[in-house]
């Protein structure tokens, strides 16, 4: 046989093992690309909160963030807070972040939810037109109050906090007022008070500080009131923080604040989910009039549980592929090393068994033979007859020239040889019974 007829052979068996090998490596690869962690979605869509609301500005500005990575995050106004809820725990609705005060009564029920962490105060304002100066919101029985609309946190909230003070039964109005509507009506007195949510920077509630006879309710009772709600913390507006050379306001003013928490369904990407996390940093992460700097985002005041990620990175800050590439390389080498690892699982067995089967499938060859010479050698030992020597003889050069078709790598030439040596020596014993007739 020649040079290259073995080498032809050598090369077929081997892509007999190889290429179901290949077969495997390339579908095991597949399903961990697709699976084991999927590319991050380039658009996420947040439900923020009314238009010129606190949360829809929060919106705005994570919009700008995410979009330096390529990210769009597309915005969807809401009511408030519990229209947020609704549409993340709702999974028909194509709703991936939002914006949701603490103290809600539907948290237990989200369990696709999870949250990122507090992302700030939300103070509870309430303004009002008086010559009187009201310090507690059971002073408010019979006035026009615009409570915010349906489906709005602060609804919810001056609805329990008013029941409590005994002021929210006629003849109280209840109004259901936006909070730009609410806040012209007050200033053009078609209402008496307004009750509304709005972070300290809030333009309508800076507004309404600096409006000639628009007076802000000081909470004597503040500290019962975060008793008697856990979903409220007690929070001081400090004396001087609008002005402090005309010391406005002149004195503390103590307010209600739920916390704001940035709730994400537990099916978000954890790559957008740091993102999230990242930009709640450099957004939230200042002081500013009711809390200090590196106060927030913080883990403090959770309704929902908290996602794996938001764990890790309160913990230990971002993953470190995050902190020296580009985002979109950062996750397509985080995907790389998770694909690895099974796909190293799956090949790393099975690289070992091929030299094994490529032995095993040339050797095999052989195995027959071995088995009818090994018969035969059986036979001419128990029935040494005259009559059957020149069968035995026959079968004998059958088995040597099926041997010396049998096609294997160079390698294994010495299994031939090995064969030939005993066929050689059943002859021999075949030989002797002749001589011994």
């Amino acid at each position: 046989m020649s040079h290259r007829k073995i080498s032809e052979i050598s090369t077929r068996e081997l892509l007999v093992i190889g290429i179901p090998t290949l077969l495997i490596a390339l579908l095991v690869f597949g399903i961990a690309y697709h699976y084991v962690l999927p590319e991050p979605p380039r658009t996420v869509v947040m439900a923020t909160g009314m238009e010129g609301g606190s949360y829809a500005v929060f919106g705005e500005r994570y919009r700008q963030v995410l979009a330096r990575d390529q990210v769009n995050l597309e915005l969807q106004p809401s009511e408030g807070s519990v229209e947020n809820l609704k549409r993340l725990m709702d999974k028909s609705l194509p709703v991936d972040v939002g914006f949701v005060q603490g103290g809600m009564s539907y948290s237990a029920e989200a369990t696709n939810l999870v949250s990122l962490g507090a992302i700030g105060y939300t103070p509870l304002w309430v303004f009002y037109r008086s010559d009187e100066t009201y310090d507690d919101l059971s002073q408010l029985k019979g006035k026009r109050m615009s409570i915010g609309p349906e489906g709005s946190g602060v609804r919810k909230f001056a609805l329990d906090l008013l029941k409590a003070g005994h002021a929210a039964d006629p003849p109280t109005l209840l109004l259901d007022l936006t909070m730009t509507a609410a806040a012209q009506a007050l200033i053009d007195g078609k209402v008496d008070v307004l009750i509304t949510f709005g972070t300290a920077d809030n333009a309508l509630v800076q507004k309404l500080l600096y409006t000639p006879g628009i007076r802000l309710m000081n909470f004597n009772q503040a500290e019962a009131y975060s008793r008697l709600f856990p979903g409220l913390s007690h929070v001081v507006l400090p004396k001087g923080i609008l002005d402090l050379e005309k010391k406005i306001p002149a004195s503390d003013i103590h307010l209600l604040s739920p916390t704001t928490n940035l709730v994400v369904r537990d099916s978000l990407h954890p790559a957008i989910a740091y993102l999230l996390l990242d930009a709640a940093v450099e957004i939230h992460g200042n002081s500013g009039w009711l809390q200090k700097a590196g106060e927030f985002p913080s883990l403090k005041s959770q309704d929902f549980r908290l996602s794996e990620e938001a764990e890790r990175f309160y913990k230990s800050g971002r993953p470190f592929l995050m902190n020296y590439l580009p985002f979109r390389m950062a996750t397509f080498a985080e995907r790389m090393i998770r694909i690895v690892i099974p796909v190293g699982i799956v090949l790393l067995p099975l690289l070992r068994i091929v030299p094994w089967l490529y032995t095993w499938r040339n050797r095999s060859k052989f195995y027959r033979w071995y088995g009818e010479l090994k018969y035969l050698e059986f036979e001419v030992s128990e029935h040494p007859e005259t009559e059957k020597i020149l069968d035995y003889q026959a079968r004998l050069d059958r088995i040597e020239a099926s041997v010396s078709k049998v096609n294997v790598p160079l390698a294994f030439y010495d299994e031939i040889y090995t064969l030939r040596e005993h066929i050689d020596f059943v002859r021999t014993k075949i030989a002797r019974l002749i001589q011994l007739k």
